[in-house]
């Protein structure tokens, strides 16, 4: 099979598309050494995957450049184009986005949550909502086959897209291999010089944007620090996405939360790091007292599950897809509880009892994301739509 797969996020693969595209196309090319995937960018990426696997990039048109409409062109229509092109037989959209021309093919789309639909804030820009609404509306016209991340997943967006549940099959999403790594007591301080990482630190990753409840985690790491006694960080890694579209009302910004936690009285204590490289974030989860994310909503929750594969126990909002994904390996507590979370952050970090367990669960919990497994599933739904479209659409 020509497979076209829309490969928009590997020009961001810190985001949580950008890691889930990376992750998926590595584990294809660990497992499909036949059939040829052609994968479209809107820049040039570092590109290592086998000779099965090559890499088209599409400029976008020079207009409205960084808008929504300039992305939405590059989707529909460039891409659109590219099927014809390069003769592409099955189509694979790693986010919620089908080119035009997708519909006469066999094509297989991944929705991640139904987030644009969920908060105000992801409403208020004219231009995301009309995009955000455009793509749901033709990707809901066009879809042949939906993959979703959890089960939590799919009966939040099967209602706002109008798809039945049983023409959704949940895959769940795996890490890297560099969250398994074992760390050296060298490696261990070279990391710690190079970040100026001087005590003990809990650690955040996923975000900046406004449901990831940012607030409400510094201002429980205050009652933490100022009640409980704790001596060290809080390290905040990510930024806002530069190189895509993106509303900036769904954002939290760096400063404007620094700018909190002076309000809190622990401004020298919370940190903020840009975007890091994954060998680099897999040592920060290492090294962390605890991972933590009090988020009002996650389709899956991809931290979680690398906080898992590196022995990092993790204090988890008990909304979304968490409770699915981490089962019981992590404390799970009410977001909306400054003082609970702060209780679940202190246990995580001074109950050894608790450390070990949830350690030894979680690390026993990974197991069950096995990228191979995954890759050798989603290469079925390759055939099965291909098959189909054979059957359906030839003469």
């Amino acid at each position: 099979m020509r497979i076209g797969i829309n490969g928009y996020y590997l020009t961001t693969p810190n985001c949580g598309i950008g890691q889930y595209s990376s992750n998926l196309l590595q584990a294809m090319a660990e497992t499909d050494h036949k059939n040829t995937y052609y994968v479209f960018c809107p820049k040039p990426i570092n590109w290592d995957l086998p000779e099965n696997f090559k890499l088209k990039v599409i400029y976008p048109m020079p207009f409205f450049r960084g808008s929504f409409l300039n992305r939405f062109y590059w989707e529909e229509y460039q891409l659109g184009q590219e099927i014809k092109e390069y003769k592409i037989q099955v189509w694979h959209g790693l986010y919620q986005s089908l080119p035009g021309g997708s519909e006469t093919i066999a094509n297989v789309v991944t929705i991640h949550d139904a987030i644009p639909w969920r908060f105000l804030a992801e409403r208020k820009q004219f231009s995301y909502r009309w995009y955000s609404d455009i793509r749901k509306k033709l990707v809901s016209r066009r879809a042949k086959k939906v993959i979703t991340v959890s089960e939590t997943a799919k009966a939040d967006f099967a209602f706002t897209y109008k798809f039945k549940p049983e023409t959704i099959e949940v895959i769940y999403e795996s890490v890297h291999s560099d969250f398994s790594q074992k760390l050296s007591a060298a490696a261990a301080a070279d990391f710690k010089q190079r970040f100026k990482i001087g005590r003990d630190y809990i650690l955040y990753v996923g975000g900046l944007k406004r449901h990831k409840n940012l607030r409400m985690l510094i201002k429980s790491f205050a009652i933490l620090v100022n009640e409980y006694g704790f001596k060290g960080d809080l390290y905040i890694l990510g930024e806002i996405r530069k190189t895509m579209a993106v509303s900036p009302y769904i954002y939290y910004r760096s400063a404007d939360l620094q700018r909190y936690a002076r309000m809190k009285h622990i401004g020298d204590r919370v940190k903020f790091i840009d975007f890091v490289s994954q060998k680099d974030l897999a040592v920060f989860y290492r090294l962390a007292k605890c991972f933590v994310s009090v988020s009002l909503y996650e389709g899956f929750g991809l931290p979680a599950v690398e906080a898992m594969t590196a022995g990092c126990p993790a204090v988890l909002s008990n909304l979304g897809a968490y409770p699915e994904i981490a089962a019981d390996t992590a404390l799970l507590v009410y977001p909306y509880g400054p003082h609970r979370i702060a209780q679940a952050l202190n246990t995580a970090i001074t109950d050894q009892n608790v450390r070990r367990t949830v350690i030894k669960k979680g690390l026993e919990r990974v197991k069950f994301f096995d990228r191979k497994k995954i890759a050798k599933r989603v290469l079925e739904i390759y055939q099965e739509v291909y098959d189909d479209y054979k059957v359906s659409f030839q003469p």
